[in-house]
């Protein structure tokens, strides 16, 4: 691992996370002491992360983490509307036997209520789940986008960390776009892919964006997401 590869990494999760505050301004000199680095591999670590949309460069300034905004929240979630079902489908047609064996594995996941690491743990899996999706399309730019995609809204999900438990409902979601794309039906995995995106959507809905964003540590002011009864 290289040094701007482990910086990214753990800036990379010191803001999905929110550590590093949304809105918050962060000087080079201020990256460098945190991450115990030089210069060169932290400015290389932060233009990636520009890339992915989690940090703004301020020319002779420093950086801004990106604030989370609802305008953002709600075109996350119009493209991921129109790329996992089309994802799902193209990978029900592509996918070899071992590429459907790895999305699987990240589709058994099941966090526990109330247990954050095991929530972390869930949006880790998750993520990777509809990365491997992408992956087996064989479409670099599919993987490209839902690489960015996925990581940017994994910031929103952590908002909703105190949520009770909708574990098994999304395995079982998960489940059924896997068994779908192994029994290699297009139109069926792009069915379940665009209800189980309809239904995280639903789930998250209780989120509550100010309309200027988040700035500063979202967790202090979010209201908790309820289960259904």
């Amino acid at each position: 691992m290289t040094e701007a590869i482990r910086i990214y990494s753990e800036m990379r999760n010191d803001i999905i996370s929110c550590d590093l505050e949304p809105g918050a301004s962060v000087s080079e000199a201020e990256l460098c002491t945190r991450y115990d680095a030089s210069r060169t591999p932290v400015r290389e670590a932060c233009r990636r992360l520009q890339e992915e949309g989690l940090l703004q460069i301020v020319p002779f300034r420093g950086y801004t983490i990106s604030p989370l905004t609802i305008d953002e929240y709600r075109s996350l979630n119009e493209m991921q509307l129109v790329l996992d079902p089309a994802a799902a489908a193209m990978a029900a047609e592509r996918a070899t036997d071992e590429q459907i064996a790895m999305i699987e594995r990240w589709a058994n996941y099941v966090y526990h209520a109330g247990e954050k690491k095991s929530y972390e743990t869930f949006l880790e899996w998750n993520r990777n789940f509809h990365i491997e999706i992408a992956q087996a399309t064989g479409n670099d730019i599919m993987v490209e986008m839902t690489v960015n995609l996925q990581t940017r809204l994994i910031r929103y999900f952590y908002l909703v960390i105190s949520m009770a438990s909708y574990g098994k409902e999304l395995v079982n979601e998960h489940q059924a776009m896997v068994r779908a794309i192994r029994a290699r039906k297009p139109e069926q995995a792009r069915d379940r892919a665009t209800e189980h995106v309809i239904r995280t959507m639903e789930r998250t809905s209780l989120i509550r964006i100010p309309q200027g964003g988040f700035r500063g540590d979202p967790r202090k002011d979010i209201q908790p997401v309820r289960s259904r009864t």
